[in-house]
């Protein structure tokens, strides 16, 4: 009887703070992602900083985000027009991230 209360005792012991979690709504929440076209925008000043594009690209908007199939994997495509850049064919930046956000390439052309 001593060796079953004795037991009893200790399983009590060390159940109690494992019962003791919160709430499944209390705990914390992912991160929330930053939307496509602000993550684009921080790749664009990065190629601005980087010496890769024109200053000019730092002021650029984004006109259009949109997810597409490239390659077999879904990723994000993210214009950008650039109103400072007198050509055409260089005026619209494409930028691909993943499907997570992250930078894949930046062209003047569109992706396939």
């Amino acid at each position: 009887m001593r060796n079953l209360l004795v037991a009893l005792t200790a399983l009590a012991t060390v159940a109690g703070p494992a019962l003791g979690h919160p709430r499944h709504d209390e705990m914390p929440q992912g991160a929330e992602r930053k939307p496509m076209a602000e993550t684009a925008k921080d790749a664009v000043i990065k190629l601005v900083t980087q010496a890769k594009l024109p200053s000019s690209w730092s002021k650029a908007k984004a006109i259009q985000t949109e997810a597409r199939m490239i390659g077999g994997t879904q990723s994000w495509v993210v214009t950008f027009d650039n109103p400072a850049i007198k050509s055409a064919a260089t005026r619209k930046l494409y930028v691909v991230l993943t499907k997570s956000g992250e930078f894949v390439s930046a062209a003047h052309t569109a992706p396939k």
